[in-house]
């Protein structure tokens, strides 16, 4: 009778320490997959790495169109370099590494401001002047690497994204 106990007991140990461990681990992204979810939606192009947005200056405009059409409502994190215009950035695959610089307006030096590994959508309020750009954002996927410094041509009013950019601003009525 004790040896019969003391196997059930091992049992039902054995049994709720598997319980414990029974979630399966999540699966390795796949690098040809989205961001996040909803940006399948969006139209990129071959060698196209990102998609951005001008969201206004001094304030963002349509936020909530983007999230909810590109990022399922999720509401990304903002990176504050100047009191300028705001960009919405969206990595096209989920295993892209962020680097943040801010660019000195003096010396034209660039200081690492921040850095990640797993880069998801961010928003980056920049260029307190338009004549300098004070942000450069290069993102990494695999051995390829785009950076550019988002802003508004003084030539014609366009958003610059960058070449290896897809712009998905919301075009104005009027």
């Amino acid at each position: 009778m004790k040896k019969c106990t003391v196997w059930i007991i091992t049992l039902l140990c054995l049994l709720s320490l598997m319980g414990c461990g029974a979630e399966t681990a999540p699966a390795a992204p796949d690098p040809s997959a989205s961001s996040a979810d909803g940006t399948e939606s969006l139209p990129f192009q071959e060698g196209q790495l990102y998609a951005a947005a001008y969201l206004g200056y001094g304030g963002m405009e349509d936020l909530t169109y983007y999230t909810q059409t590109c990022l399922n409502g999720a509401e990304p994190p903002v990176f504050y370099l100047s009191a300028g215009e705001y960009y919405l950035i969206i990595p096209r695959y989920a295993d892209t590494t962020l680097r943040l610089y801010r660019s000195d307006i003096e010396t034209g030096d660039r200081k690492l401001v921040w850095e990640d590994p797993g880069c998801r959508p961010f928003i980056i309020q920049c260029n307190v002047s338009d004549i300098f750009a004070d942000a450069v954002i290069s993102l990494t996927h695999g051995e390829e690497t785009a950076e550019f410094s988002p802003c508004i041509s003084l030539k014609d009013g366009s958003v610059q994204v960058g070449e290896r950019g897809l712009n998905i601003t919301k075009q104005k009525r009027g």
